[in-house]
């Protein structure tokens, strides 16, 4: 046990950051000057009780106008796991040089009683004076740092408005010499395919199959180091529908309110263009796009395999259907994976319920707080609101459900009979300390800070049956070698029959109901339960093909879950088979010649 005149230990993280990569593949650079000056100030300290960590927080070519950064988000989960007590910097503008995101900081290391030091400025959060010279700094910081973007920016506007390309990755067609756009001629005959099959289709998902289908590859393109390459992938759906909207390959340069007149080589003709713009508007007044819906969960869902789910609008008999579906990835069609299909109206209906379902389960949500580290008199104050938060979410106008959700929520996954929830804790805390009274926002730059998650499992099966059946019950086949047991089929017969009386005579009790059956109360309630077997358990039974292991006694005796994955595993059955059809089947995709 320590004295009372020796200091507790304080573990001291280092945080460095520079803006740009240049010369940090040297030995000494500027993050190692930064980290030597503030190890030197830490063993200055040491009467103090501090002590430098060996962990380091370096972020090499990261810009301060922002604070997702790899380095100070694995700062802010050592923080919120309780292994540092002191942040030592070697100036205020290598932590940020934005005020606002100075302020979401210094909340999280108040939470934790965290102070920090800037060396060459000689201050200390831990006193008042200190925080005022950190906001007159952090002021004229953040100052100097807007000047500078609107220099950029009004470099960039003169640029095009001299038909200029801007800089940055040239698109598909194009390579920058001297900062100038020339055609590479092998990517432009896939830019000029990718137009005629538009507009021979009629559609876009006529041109991805076609270019899927040929198989055809952007150019290998060199960058700024000699070695460093981009490009040599596979032309993607996103790529076909940036180029059928970009005016830059019809010899325009597109501004920020209007295009200009390039200075680069067209590759398509201005007869093409106009007819694939006239072509797309048409195609605008036939289908909504998915922003100008109500549903919200495009850009949280993704299936079980791993594939992000989009919302598909489709067109019957003048009526409107919307579905997620999954992306057609390139790894699921060459497994021949066929894709999830789930009715957007009901899946929407189905997460908001769950959600609110959990904000109202007390347990539940204690569980999700604990993870985040909160515990006792707040803990407490938390889980009370939950059954008001839950109310409010319901109520929620549909306009504010996409940034209310995508604050709370990571991701949901949806599986064949699941669907999973992972609930970001820090904006769940957030979310159930808000009054209510104005539009809920998250705060994305305080996500990689916590690693916190809460998963939610719900039992479901919202799969929709577009080709292979959600239920996985195939015809008797006469080969199979059955083992009919005859008094577990009677088991079946009679549960039928209990569950007959209860749906037929709703007027009468269970105890006048199991008399009449000629059962004893608790034995008619067991038989109604197992109505809830699944039906491919039910049909093992009637063929005989049932696991040796499962008997009547067992099927009798079972806690039966509801979950027919659970009761699969629980009677021995092997888990149910996903078929493919040969419609799901791709096409072989070859090479663009």
């Amino acid at each position: 046990m320590l004295g009372p005149d020796i200091p507790s230990l304080k573990r001291c993280a280092i945080y460095t950051r520079k803006s740009t990569n240049h010369l940090l593949d040297r030995d000494m650079n500027s993050l190692e000057t930064q980290r030597d000056v503030c190890s030197a100030y830490i063993a200055s300290q040491r009467h103090r009780g501090w002590v430098e960590i060996p962990d380091r927080y370096d972020d090499g070519g990261q810009s301060g106008t922002n604070i997702e950064r790899p380095a100070l988000a694995a700062l802010m989960r050592d923080i919120e796991s309780g292994l540092v007590d002191v942040v030592v910097i070697y100036k205020i503008d290598r932590l940020t040089r934005s005020l606002s995101d100075f302020v979401r900081m210094m909340e999280v290391f108040d939470r934790y009683g965290i102070p920090f030091v800037s060396i060459s400025q000689s201050f200390d959060t831990s006193d008042s004076v200190g925080r005022m010279i950190v906001n007159i700094l952090l002021t004229f910081s953040q100052f100097e740092q807007e000047l500078i973007s609107e220099r950029v920016r009004d470099n960039i506007r003169a640029r095009k408005r001299r038909g200029k390309w801007a800089g940055g990755i040239p698109p598909v067609g194009y390579i920058s010499v001297d900062g100038e756009l020339q055609i590479v001629e092998e990517e432009a005959e896939i830019v000029r395919f990718i137009y005629a099959e538009f507009l021979r289709g009629g559609s876009y998902m006529a041109a991805k199959r076609a270019v899927q289908a040929a198989g055809c590859r952007t150019a290998v393109k060199p960058m700024k180091k000699a070695s460093t390459q981009w490009g040599g992938r596979l032309i993607s759906s996103g790529h076909v529908y940036a180029i059928l909207h970009n005016p830059i390959y019809v010899g325009e340069i597109r501004g920020h309110e209007s295009t200009y007149p390039g200075t680069h080589e067209p590759i398509i003709s201005r007869e093409t263009w106009d007819a694939a713009r006239s072509l797309s508007a048409e195609r605008k007044r036939q289908l909504p796009h998915s922003k100008q819906t109500d549903h919200f969960l495009p850009g949280l869902l993704w299936d079980s395999l791993g594939r992000r789910m989009l919302l598909t609008i489709e067109k019957d008999r003048g009526r409107l259907y919307y579905y997620y579906s999954s992306s057609n990835a390139l790894w699921s069609q060459r497994e021949s994976r066929r894709q999830y299909r789930s009715h957007a109206a009901r899946l929407d209906a189905l997460v908001v319920a769950s959600v609110a379902n959990f904000l109202s389960d007390r347990e539940k949500l204690r569980s999700a707080l604990k993870s985040l580290g909160v515990y006792g008199p707040e803990l407490d104050k938390l889980s009370i609101k939950g059954t008001a938060a839950a109310e409010v979410l319901s109520c929620a106008p549909a306009a504010d459900r996409p940034e209310l959700f995508h604050a709370l929520v990571e991701t949901i996954e949806l599986a064949e009979d699941h669907i999973s929830i992972t609930f970001r804790s820090v904006e769940l805390r957030r979310f159930l300390l808000w009054g209510g009274t104005a539009k809920f926002r998250g705060r994305p730059a305080d996500w990689k800070w916590s690693d916190a998650r809460y998963v939610l499992e719900i039992a479901v099966r919202a799969v929709s049956a577009r080709r292979t059946p959600v239920l996985h019950i195939r015809p008797r086949e006469e080969s199979a070698h059955q083992h009919l047991d005859s008094k577990l089929i009677r088991l079946i017969q009679d549960a039928r029959l209990a569950q007959q009386m209860v749906d037929t005579q709703r007027d009468r009790t269970m105890s006048e109901l199991a008399a009449e059956f000629g059962r004893r109360k608790g034995h008619f309630a067991k038989l109604v339960r197992l109505n809830y077997l699944a039906p491919d358990i039910v049909t093992s039974i009637f063929d005989g093909t049932q696991p040796p292991m499962l008997t009547r006694d067992v099927l009798y005796n079972a806690d039966l879950p509801l979950d027919w994955s659970l009761q699969r595993r629980l009677f021995g059955f092997p888990p149910a088979e996903r078929t493919l059809s040969v419609q799901d089947r791709p096409a072989t995709l070859g090479r663009c010649s």
